[in-house]
């Protein structure tokens, strides 16, 4: 069992490898990819592999480069309006939680209440959604499911890119929907409860208030 996510097996990997040099000939095309690239895994710097107690795991970054920030659904605070996945997020969250709608699109006190927000192929294009859905983003999605999935968390997994990773959770919990885009959130997202239903599964429920 790992303790710290520097310590999983993709970073000496040759898919990582790979990535890096796809990512690093974007950069001399002057391509622009989301998140940029010190934001890449954000998600896991503010969720510390120790800290998990559960994970919302997404498709891939927003596609608006002002939007992605490197980590899954948050926006930056000054983000006006939200974009409509987070919209449906937030409807959700008053709805299930009975809590105000939060005044910022910044998802951080959840990453640092034990949520790890994580998009199954964690780069794209900017304004391309689902342009880098490579297989060697898979071996690193695989990897964490399968590693957090030995300290027996909560999975939620929203749309169909993202539930292919469920088969790689075989002793944790799962929670699964639609995605809460404005095409898929009428496929299950909404009235999902997936906020009560993640807690109910955790022995200390996490704290999903938002300023």
């Amino acid at each position: 069992m790992i303790t710290h996510w520097n310590q999983l097996n993709f970073w000496r990997s040759g898919e990582w490898q790979v990535i890096q040099e796809k990512l690093d000939d974007l950069k001399k095309q002057g391509i622009t990819y989301n998140p940029e690239k010190k934001n890449l895994f954000r998600a896991l710097k503010e969720t510390p592999y120790a800290n998990v107690k559960a994970v919302i795991m997404g498709q891939d970054p927003y596609p608006n480069h002002n939007h992605a920030t490197g980590i899954g659904f948050d926006v930056p605070t000054t983000t006006n309006p939200l974009p409509v996945t987070l919209q449906n997020i937030f409807k959700e969250y008053q709805d299930d939680l009975h809590l105000p709608e939060p005044i910022s699109g910044s998802l951080i006190p959840w990453c640092r209440a034990g949520v790890l927000l994580w998009n199954a192929y964690p780069s794209c294009l900017a304004g391309k959604p689902g342009s880098h859905h490579w297989d060697e983003w898979t071996y690193l999605t695989k990897e964490i499911v399968e590693k957090l999935d030995e300290t027996r968390i909560v999975f939620c997994f929203l749309g169909a890119k993202a539930t292919m990773f469920s088969v790689y959770a075989s002793r944790s919990p799962v929670v699964t929907t639609s995605h809460p885009s404005a095409l898929g959130v009428k496929w299950g997202f909404k009235g999902s409860r997936i906020f009560r239903k993640i807690n109910n599964l955790l022995e200390v429920p996490i704290d999903w208030r938002l300023p």
